[in-house]
């Protein structure tokens, strides 16, 4: 292997590993999200509590686990034919470089019914 193409695979190295350290925080932020609501599904008293006793759940799981691209209240809940629905709807943007940036752009229906 010759010296220019050794540089040019650590070029290629260094620039999967910048895409890497921006795109994982994000989908690690977004995993962490899920799990939140996820466990939130789990407790039996889910069914009682009102819109606001949700929120503030999620929001303390989410100061917790260090969630800060979204807020609970951010989130909707509402009563479908089946339950209640939390919609999970945000965007998170990181830039690369330049003018360049990534884009996460969630938009779920998440029954609370167990």
């Amino acid at each position: 292997m010759t010296v220019i193409g050794m540089l040019l695979l650590i070029i290629v190295i260094a620039f999967v590993a910048l895409i890497a350290m921006k795109v994982v925080p994000m989908y690690v932020q977004y995993f962490s999200i899920k799990s939140t609501i996820e466990s939130i599904r789990k407790e039996p008293q889910v069914a009682q509590m009102s819109a606001q006793d949700i929120q503030n759940a999620i929001q303390k799981r989410f100061d917790i686990g260090y969630v800060d691209n979204i807020m609970a209240r951010d989130l909707k809940i509402r009563n479908d034919r089946n339950g209640r629905v939390l919609d999970l709807v945000y965007q998170d943007e990181r830039t690369l470089f330049y003018g360049l940036s990534v884009v996460l752009k969630v938009n779920e229906a998440i029954p609370l019914n167990p």
